[in-house]
């Protein structure tokens, strides 16, 4: 019991406002000691801009926090180190600095839908739930052992920026309810291959590069599959999915009342 009331040092990696929120929980915990950020420095995306999302460059010296990089890192040594929806990759050497680990908070299932735009796979796929996952880190691209996980339905009517926020406000809740018992060794984490043997499903890694391609929308299909790949890149400030012509490109979007009528 002793040593679950030592405080515990931790490094934080986000810069988005999930990061923001999970930054001010940590300061509010008595058992946890923030050494930094570890977030962006450059000016905000459009869509971050057009939705005005919380900026950690902005937020946390304003809460005492410093703002580092990733060879800071190096230089530091930490209890854990936890990363809510961290934009690089984690390496070896900066790893090797926390004497538990770093945790990742990843916006999709596991071992399913690693990579980016698990969300967007998941409207395409028509999935009937969804969640956020909390993993080792390790090299890989979320390939760390799963800790603990959360699984809502996915209405009809998400677009996949519905389903984004929605998965943000369940992993926030996630590291809430399970960070500080990983912290003190009380959760056991699972090898994805065991889960997805378990599970009978396949582990699959998306990159940005091949999720673009998937904007495109083939006319040879139904309009119900126009309409899944209308949704799932439905988000602001983002380009919306299209019909190619030789005129230009066609976009396509769902009206958001169309569920209420």
């Amino acid at each position: 019991m002793e040593q679950d009331n030592m405080k515990k040092s931790v490094i934080l990696f986000g810069s988005m406002g999930p990061a923001v929120s999970i930054l001010e929980w940590l300061l509010e915990n008595p058992i946890f000691e923030v050494k930094g950020v570890v977030c962006s420095k450059e000016a905000m995306s459009k869509w971050r801009e057009s939705i005005n999302d919380r900026d950690m460059q902005e937020i946390a010296p304003t809460l005492g926090v410093p703002i580092l990089n990733l060879e800071d890192v190096v230089q530091m040594e930490a209890d854990i180190g936890l990363a809510i929806r961290f934009h690089l990759i984690l390496r070896k050497r900066h790893l090797s600095r926390f004497r538990l680990g770093v945790v990742n908070l990843h916006g999709a299932p596991l071992p399913e839908l690693r990579g980016v735009m698990g969300d967007a796979i998941a409207i395409l796929e028509g999935r009937a739930d969804f969640g956020p996952t909390l993993h080792w880190m390790d090299e890989g691209i979320d390939t760390g052992d799963i800790l603990a996980e959360d699984k809502f339905p996915i209405s009809e009517n998400y677009t996949v920026y519905d389903l984004f926020q929605k998965c943000n406000e369940a992993g926030i809740e996630l590291v809430k309810s399970r960070f500080q018992d990983i912290v003190n060794g009380k959760v056991v984490g699972a090898s994805q291959e065991k889960v997805a043997a378990e599970r009978k499903v396949e582990a699959r890694t998306f990159t940005r590069k091949k999720m673009m391609r998937r904007k495109q929308i083939d006319l040879s299909l139904g309009q119900e599959q126009w309409r899944r790949v209308a949704k799932a890149f439905q988000f602001p400030g983002q380009e919306p999915a299209y019909i190619e012509t030789p005129d230009g490109r066609i976009y396509l979007t769902v009206d958001e009342r169309w569920g209420k009528r």
